[in-house]
């Protein structure tokens, strides 16, 4: 039984990447996962439950890793090379689910709006308030340039993300599969760390 839900989870991470959820189909799903389609209603009930449940299988993987990262006592420089390092890392690995958060932000951004914050409400208690609260520590320490908590992890996202995102246009204009360079994700975090450290640490 539990191997039939990973089947399908695993199939339906596939079918929302593709397709996101409007257009995602559980007959496609069920086929891809080898089981009857009425396994998934078994499992999820609906396939809105499913998308839930595809998104905050992979979501709670990365929240770990940052949940464990913020609650540290480093320091500004050490953030931000952990960050980077658990960021792209872990994209590299999920390069679906990046597509299926893409998709649907353009065709549904009011599910992911509320997926997200669902997930946030559940899991996140003290909301971002401690890792504001440590950007400020380190603004007033003098450690970084940036006093808004907001511009400064804005900053570290956008680097780490928008490569996973905008691949194709990459790789069409340079002719280039970025997964097939290699020790290109390892570069890349190297590359994001230096301009991060250069830009953001005083």
């Amino acid at each position: 039984m539990a191997d039939a839900k990973e089947r399908i989870l695993h199939a339906a991470l596939k079918e929302f990447s593709k397709e996101g959820l409007g257009g995602a189909r559980v007959e496609r799903i069920a086929k891809n996962a080898c089981i009857n389609k009425a396994m998934i209603f078994y499992y999820f009930s609906s396939k809105q439950n499913l998308y839930r449940e595809v998104l905050y299988g992979v979501m709670s993987k990365i929240f770990g890793q940052v949940s464990e990262l913020i609650s540290q006592e480093t320091g500004a420089e050490v953030f931000l090379e952990k960050m980077t390092e658990i960021y792209i890392t872990f994209l590299a690995k999920n390069q679906d689910f990046v597509r299926m958060i893409a998709l649907d932000m353009i065709r549904n951004p009011g599910n992911i709006d509320r997926f997200f914050k669902e997930f946030f409400e559940d899991r996140f208690e003290k909301g971002p308030g401690l890792l504001f609260g440590k950007v400020q520590e380190w603004y007033k320490k003098g450690e970084i340039l940036e006093s808004d908590p907001l511009q400064f992890i804005i900053n570290i996202l956008s680097l780490n993300i928008f490569v996973f995102i905008g691949k194709p246009i990459f790789e069409a204009i340079f002719n280039v599969k970025i997964d097939e360079i290699e020790g290109f994700y390892q570069n890349r975090i190297k590359s994001v760390v230096n301009i991060l450290k250069k830009g953001m640490l005083k």
